[in-house]
């Protein structure tokens, strides 16, 4: 008879020995970016006061590679509306890329399965991998924390101005600045612009559904993230109104996916 981690491999998932030692979703370690559009690091740089009282947030966006700033945005606050609008500028702009790298805070990640948030399974429906660095770790996101010392140097005081449109320019100017003026040790002192170019995925606007196998057996998540299974038994609000697939690996044991991602395991006895 099949073992689950048969079955598992069958369906191309995840071996039984990565299975035990590792959480789902934290399989593989830190990808080391070789080539453009392979790794994107998000986050935020801080946050500092414009002359008018309000507090400034700005987000910010690399390709781990070439080092080309995407996105460096103004904005007021660290919410799942605000990044998800920079990046859709940013996939129009350069397409998308196989993996996006960020730290452990909001909206990045949440409590529950997988630490799983509307933004991260809006990721995953565009085909885009995410991975997150230790906590405490910022080093190990170190050519994104070098743009932003990079940043911080170049804002002087006098180039904190008095409203959220006037520091959205200079931001806008500074990053022209970052991406065809300043020189990389690494790639030979070229600026990033001579060496990114747009990914070939490039992206139509258009969030897709999960296409699963033709028979799958699916369940839809309600709108408090929950399935309704023998009783309701929750699983992620992130996941509210999506399909997730029971496959069977066991007698009497299915396995949760969202795509190809495992979630968790039910038993039907239970």
């Amino acid at each position: 008879a099949s073992t689950i981690g048969d079955l598992l491999k069958e369906e191309g998932l995840v071996s039984p020995r990565i299975r035990r030692k590792r959480t789902p979703g934290n399989l593989n370690e830190l990808t080391d970016a070789n080539r453009n559009n392979h790794v994107w690091s998000a986050d935020f740089k801080g946050r500092f006061r414009l002359k008018d009282g309000s507090w400034c947030r700005p987000f910010t966006l690399t390709d781990n590679h070439s080092r080309y700033l995407l996105c460096c945005e103004p904005g007021t606050s660290e919410t799942t509306t605000f990044v998800r609008g920079c990046m859709e500028a940013a996939f129009r702009e350069g397409g998308l890329p196989d993996i996006i790298r960020t730290d452990n805070g909001s909206p990045f990640v949440a409590p529950g399965i997988l630490a799983l948030t509307q933004w991260s399974v809006w990721l995953m429906k565009l085909g885009i991998k995410t991975e997150r660095t230790t906590p405490g770790c910022p080093g190990q996101n170190a050519r994104h924390e070098r743009m932003h010392l990079s940043m911080k140097t170049a804002m002087s005081h006098h180039d904190v101005f008095g409203s959220l449109s006037e520091q959205r320019v200079w931001c806008n100017g500074w990053r022209n600045e970052f991406n065809r003026e300043k020189p990389h040790e690494a790639h030979g002192q070229v600026p990033p612009a001579k060496i990114w170019v747009p990914s070939p995925r490039s992206w139509d606007g258009k969030v897709p559904e999960v296409n699963y196998p033709e028979g799958a057996k699916l369940y839809k998540v309600g709108e408090k993230g929950d399935l309704s299974l023998n009783g309701r038994t929750f699983l992620s609000s992130a996941l509210r109104g999506e399909y997730v697939r029971f496959l069977e690996v066991d007698d009497g044991v299915d396995v949760i996916l969202f795509d190809r991602v495992i979630l968790a395991y039910y038993d039907r006895a239970e």
